[in-house]
């Protein structure tokens, strides 16, 4: 027999954070196994191969799901990305929004954080991280086109206020 759940007692927010802090803990895990059997370089490779596939599949899923279709390709793309359920602990941020640009930043990056407590340094996320915004892009809008700004291992301040930021032109 399932126990019943009460839901007024489950803050849809919290649920939401609890969640994405699992999914990021999992791919965490999942990468630092890989990285710990087989090296970095490793890692890193089928770390951009399994973001360059999650994008687009994330990507398809949310515009079918949710009413979030613009006219304009790079407002879709922005309300695609601030759906991903790792949105809400990385506190994403978009500071320009026009009809030919989009700039997105992340301003906390937990598992960066996780990564410099435990020693291992930072984690040069910037393939994966194109990999990902690349065929989140391709699947809203092939003439989307990306770029990084900053992304480690690029240099940052040792306090940054944002952990990367990425652009899109149409």
């Amino acid at each position: 027999m399932i126990p019943e759940l009460d839901h007024s007692q489950i803050s849809r927010e919290k649920l939401v954070e609890v969640f994405s802090r699992s999914l990021t803990t999992l791919d965490g895990l999942w990468f630092l196994a890989v990285e710990d059997k087989y090296g970095l370089e490793a890692a890193m490779e089928l770390d951009e191969q399994v973001w360059g596939g999650y994008g687009s599949i994330l990507a398809r899923r949310v515009v079918k799901n949710f009413a979030i279709e613009d006219e304009n390709p790079l407002r879709t793309l922005i309300k695609a990305l601030l759906l991903d359920p790792l949105s809400p602990i990385y506190k994403p941020d978009v500071p320009l929004l026009t009809d030919n640009k989009a700039v997105f930043l992340y301003t906390d990056c937990p598992p960066q954080k996780a990564r410099i407590r435990s020693g291992r340094g930072e984690h040069p996320c910037k393939p994966a991280g194109l990999a990902l915004f690349k065929s989140y892009a391709e699947a809203i809008d092939p003439r989307i086109k990306v770029s990084c700004v900053r992304c480690p291992p690029d240099p940052h301040p040792p306090d940054p206020d944002f952990w990367c930021e990425w652009q899109f032109e149409l």
